[in-house]
């Protein structure tokens, strides 16, 4: 049985996002999915074309978002779930973290999410439906850390 509507899923090639994917396609959803490379990501997923897309997208470049989202709709007709799943976490001692490399971060979890929202919603809006998944895992053991912190000053003072 195959779904109407179409899902577009961002860090696809592993962990929670290639999960996502097999089981939208699994419960007959067409699915455009993105990595850093495409390739490698429609061999690990291994279905037709006519059901899932593998896309190579930068989240940090808009112009090559602009693209998946052109190649989205002209290959499925619509986008009616955007799934924000690219992401990772920077771990270490604060002094031991550079500016470069908690920018880069917030590049990817912060703006990229945002990005790919200013992406799709365009598409949605014409359309007159849509749903955006935004997936945190690591602001959440972030957070937790924060709190933990947070904990052990109170309990100094």
């Amino acid at each position: 049985m195959t779904q109407s509507k179409v899902w577009l899923v961002t860090g696809a090639s592993k962990g929670l996002g290639l999960a996502t994917v097999r089981h939208a396609l699994a419960l007959g959803f067409r699915v455009a999915a993105t990595s850093r490379d495409a390739v490698r990501l429609k061999a690990e997923v291994g279905v037709a074309d006519y059901v899932f897309l593998p896309l190579e997208v930068t989240l940090t470049d808009e112009a090559s978002i602009a693209l998946a989202v052109r190649q989205t709709k002209e290959r499925f007709g619509s986008i009616d779930v955007l799934v924000n799943n690219a992401g990772y976490a920077v771990l270490g001692a604060m002094e031991e973290m550079s500016d470069a490399d908690v920018r880069k971060n917030f590049d990817i979890n912060v703006f990229g999410v945002m990005n790919m929202m200013r992406g799709v919603l365009p598409v949605m809006r014409e359309q007159g439906r849509g749903h955006i998944i935004n997936i945190a895992s690591i602001s959440g053991s972030l957070g937790m850390a924060s709190t933990a912190i947070w904990r052990d000053r109170r309990t100094v003072n």
